[in-house]
């Protein structure tokens, strides 16, 4: 759903329409209460775009698009991003190239990550605007049409792109935990590096130990990272076990309405499933168990729905990275320009806490 609040206005309209084609509207007593008023709907908030001025409004400049997260600091991808740009600029003052490189690029891949949750969530936006189009009585079953392999695709974009990010972060703690203690002689810049060398120590550091849990068996970055593997050396997430369908339904909101929605479900236990794949040896059931299969596909929910995962596995990122920003040698620094007599210059400041 999408919840558009006007400028200077205290409504906000709830698209789209209820399934009896009656616009939805809410008042807003203070600005703050949008959350609330939204939550009390049970609409899970993926993220807000803000239009902070007339450029963002016009056209000329692109509005601010935050992940929200339901936790105490409902901005942490923000306030990761903006860390770790200011954490680069710090790392140039002071000239080290390694730790700037590495900085830049996680904030660079914060910035990366919000645009494909953003994207994904515009995906299903076009195909509840096609369900709408088309005006379909029925509320509930499974389709597929043009909109559902694109709503896929941007899912698996995302799936490598917060794959990245693991890893950019993953090198960050094998050269700055303990001030480079960890280092040996063979460089490490993947996750898969990282595991292998932290299950060979003992004395880890609360930092070390947390990366350690998550990549281990049912952590959440351990299944991200098969979910990866999966799309990439085996199949298409939309096929990679049955054919996976868009799945229509309904919410119930407050005076007996309904609203439409969709979900994208991906398969469940994705290890097993690039296990299974990866012995290529029985390739021929896919024709011999074509109907099973075909059955299958109409009666799998899935153990994630796309969008609800990526949101999910953003906010987790946000959260690891802010976590990760504790191994800056320097204190965050901003850049800013000052105009004199003889022209432009810039310097850069610590940032006030």
């Amino acid at each position: 759903m999408l919840a558009i609040n006007p400028p200077q206005s205290e409504r906000i309209s709830l698209w789209p329409t209820t399934t009896d084609n009656k616009e939805l509207e809410l008042k807003l007593p203070t600005y703050g209460s949008l959350y609330s008023k939204l939550k009390a709907l049970k609409l899970e908030i993926v993220g807000v775009e803000f239009i902070t001025h007339e450029g963002e409004a016009i056209g000329s400049s692109p509005p601010q698009w935050r992940p929200y997260a339901e936790q105490k600091n409902i901005w942490v991808h923000w306030d990761a991003f903006q860390l770790w740009g200011q954490l680069g600029n710090s790392a140039y003052s002071h000239k080290n190239g390694l730790f700037y490189d590495l900085s830049k690029r996680i904030s660079y891949q914060l910035s990366s990550l919000s645009e494909r949750l953003k994207e994904l969530s515009l995906a299903y936006r076009a195909q509840l605007n096609a369900l709408r189009i088309k005006d379909n009585p029925e509320l509930s079953g499974r389709f597929q049409d043009g909109f559902t392999e694109s709503t896929y695709q941007k899912f698996q974009s995302f799936l490598f792109e917060s794959c990245i990010l693991r890893d950019y972060l993953s090198e960050l703690v094998y050269n700055f935990s303990r001030s480079g203690e960890l280092r040996e002689e063979k460089e490490i810049t993947t996750a898969g590096g990282l595991l292998k060398l932290l299950k060979k120590k003992t004395d880890l550091t609360d930092l070390e130990a947390a990366f350690l849990n998550i990549m281990s068996s049912d952590g959440w970055l351990k299944e991200l990272g098969d979910y990866r593997d999966l799309v990439m050396h085996s199949a298409p997430i939309s096929m990679v076990n049955h054919k996976l369908y868009c799945i229509k339904e309904v919410v119930n909101l407050p005076s007996d309405k309904m609203v439409q929605v969709v979900r994208f479900p991906i398969p469940k236990d994705p290890g097993a499933l690039y296990k299974e794949r990866s012995r290529r040896d029985d390739f021929d059931r896919y024709i011999r168990q074509f109907e099973l299969i075909a059955k299958a596909a109409l009666e799998d929910y899935g153990k994630y729905d796309c969008l609800q995962y990526a949101h999910e596995v953003t906010n987790f990122l946000s959260n690891l990275a802010l976590s990760c920003a504790s191994l800056s040698p320097y204190k965050p620094m901003v850049q800013e320009f000052v105009k004199s007599g003889s022209g432009m210059r810039s310097e850069f400041k610590y940032v006030s806490s």
